[in-house]
């Protein structure tokens, strides 16, 4: 019985071991800049970032639990870290109307 534990024990650690190293090599990979025309969806929440062409980006965010879209206004990102909300719209409600004209 002990020995069987060791072996478990051993095949453990070398998983962890080369999990380790893995996480290693992509986090040297990992890239400080954010770069537009990019989307990443998670947790409910959908992100697209374009250039709006005068040195800013803008940044669209859709909530799909509240159905919401959001967007924000990044000015020179790679100095300034704040966002400025630009527009907010209910997603049924702007599909409605846009059918209906």
């Amino acid at each position: 019985m002990q020995k069987e534990n060791t072996t478990g024990n051993t095949a453990l650690w070398a998983s962890a071991c080369i999990i380790a190293a893995l996480v290693l090599v992509m986090a040297s990979r990992h890239s400080t800049q954010a770069f537009a025309d990019s989307a990443s969806t998670a947790n409910g929440y959908t992100l697209l970032t374009t250039p709006n062409g005068q040195g800013s980006e803008q940044l669209y965010l859709i909530d799909q639990e509240t159905s919401m879209l959001m967007v924000y206004n990044l000015r020179s990102p790679q100095i300034n870290t704040t966002m400025e909300m630009v527009a907010a719209w209910y997603l049924p409600a702007m599909f409605y109307t846009a059918m209906n004209k």
